[in-house]
């Protein structure tokens, strides 16, 4: 009976995986600890944005999405100071994406952010999906110190890419950020796959 229960319990598992599947892109190396550097050009929110990256979603219509960001093995991710999407703070309660210091970062300068920081927990940005599209994540420093774990993205939806797109000649090749399954239709095509330069 137990190895019945066990077995039905298993294929359910399995069976749930496969119809709720989840991609997974990482979305940023880590950063060591690294001093601010007040010479370069500081933007919005008075803050310097030290990594970013696109990301095209081809999110299903009228489904449920969902996406989060978490650090390795979908443990704790670290941000001195903050991560945005699509210009907007995305970390617990609009603050920072670290839940403090056990040591003075200055003190560690090219070390891990684990060496010093205190990580914050997975951040569920599914209400954040409206569509499918192109959205940009960025780390951004308001000052003393910066740096980050590892960061990734789990999500529903399906990762997209870019191609360049000729236009048949009648117009200056463009980038366009398509879906996945459409990529064999652009290269049979001409395009060519990834940004134009």
């Amino acid at each position: 009976m137990k190895t019945c229960l066990f077995t039905i319990l298993l294929f359910t598992a399995i069976a749930a995986s496969s119809a709720f599947g989840q991609d997974t892109i990482k979305l940023f190396d880590a950063t060591p600890i690294t001093p601010t550097d007040y010479s370069s050009d500081w933007g919005r929110l008075g803050a310097n944005v030290f990594a970013s990256k696109d990301v095209y979603l081809s999110c299903p219509a009228g489904g449920t999405n969902y996406a989060y960001v978490t650090g390795p093995d979908n443990g704790n991710l670290f941000v001195d100071n903050f991560m945005m999407m699509n210009g907007d703070n995305i970390c617990p309660n609009g603050s920072n994406c670290f839940a403090g210091t056990f040591a003075s970062p200055m003190l560690m300068i090219g070390q891990s952010m684990q060496s010093t920081y205190l990580g914050v927990a997975p951040i569920d940005i599914s209400s954040r999906l409206k569509s499918s599209g192109v959205y940009t994540f960025e780390l951004a420093d308001y000052s003393y110190a910066y740096g980050n774990s590892d960061i990734y993205l789990h999500t529903s939806c399906t990762f997209g890419t870019y191609v360049c797109h000729r236009n048949n000649g009648s117009a200056a090749p463009k980038t366009l950020a398509i879906s996945g399954d459409m990529l064999a239709a652009h290269l049979g095509h001409g395009d060519k796959e990834g940004p134009c330069d």
